[in-house]
């Protein structure tokens, strides 16, 4: 089982167990969409910030291991572009010396101000999320979006890009379920035409988030228990208020494993308890967690980036 996670990760157990390679942090708990296939419930948010104190202690201590590091998101599950210090905190990540810093959007609110912000931090990838080409599917999908306005400020982030010379990377993704399921080569197509080669147009396919939500199914479901989930070897999730929960499933720290208001990033990745989680996986047990149990993020065939 093991050897299966470093396979996947592309890096040896031991250096995994080290210090997190890849990191979510959840700079808000806001979102402005109620997409159908999520499995968070945005109304019941406290829709709010992370600190500048916590943000800060969290990048100081990722500065001894930034060699170590592969990538840090600072978002989770919400839009990080409600969050208005998300450029700031993009600088302060680059300027520490993190190599690669990534965020995903729903592209809504992607004005020319945001893009030049966002072009000036030093991002450099960025995943805008588009289920659909049709305005009525989409709109459909994410509730509270409308397309048009996703779709324009979208090309014009593309536009801006290009037109600066930065080397933001933009990936372009449809979240692959049943409304949109016969869209994907026109999606691929029609993006592939607009993107630079050094982009991506992705096709993810939608998961359980936990067994939360019914999605489409795709004939991999019955399988998923056989294999551990790689996230609890590869990536570090800290909620707004320093909660650390199990993985990005955990929207409620139904599994907490730490605060980063008294304990170290090294502390929690290497406490008995998230030791006791990886080895439920690792001898194949993740049955016996409940939000384990059947979760189809982290499945194998995740997702199909177009050539």
């Amino acid at each position: 089982m093991s050897d299966f996670v470093a396979k996947r990760l592309g890096f040896p157990i031991p250096d995994l167990l080290k210090f997190p390679k890849y990191f979510h942090i959840e700079t808000i708990d806001m979102c402005n969409a109620r997409c159908i296939m999520c499995g968070i419930d945005f109304d019941k948010k406290n829709s709010k910030t992370m600190s500048d104190d916590l943000f800060q202690k969290i990048v100081k201590e990722m500065i001894p291991w930034k060699e170590h590091i592969e990538k840090v998101m600072p978002y989770l599950d919400g839009e990080p572009l409600l969050d208005r210090d998300i450029c700031n905190r993009i600088k302060l990540l680059k300027d520490s010396g993190i190599r690669l810093v990534n965020i995903a959007t729903n592209g809504s609110l992607l004005s020319d101000r945001i893009i030049t912000n966002l072009l000036d931090s030093g991002l450099d990838e960025i995943y805008v999320t588009i289920d659909s080409l049709d305005k009525t599917t989409y709109e459909a999908i994410r509730v509270g979006l409308k397309f048009e306005k996703v779709l324009n400020q979208t090309l014009r982030l593309i536009e801006m890009r290009n037109s600066s010379g930065s080397s933001l990377k933009i990936r372009v993704q449809m979240v692959r379920q049943e409304s949109n399921y016969s869209e994907a080569e026109d999606f691929i197509k029609f993006w592939k035409s607009k993107l630079n080669n050094c982009d991506q147009v992705v096709i993810q396919n939608a998961h359980n988030w936990g067994n939360k939500v019914d999605v489409l199914k795709i004939g991999d479901e019955h399988i998923v228990n056989d294999k551990p989930c790689i996230a609890l070897w590869g990536t570090f999730v800290a909620h707004m208020d320093g909660t650390v929960p199990l993985c990005c499933i955990d929207t409620e720290s139904d599994h907490k494993i730490g605060n980063l208001n008294k304990n170290t990033i090294q502390e929690v990745w290497t406490n008995q308890l998230l030791l006791k989680y990886r080895e439920l996986h690792e001898n194949g047990n993740r049955s016996r967690i409940d939000m384990c149990n059947g979760c189809t993020l982290w499945r194998e065939d995740k997702r199909s980036i177009a050539d």
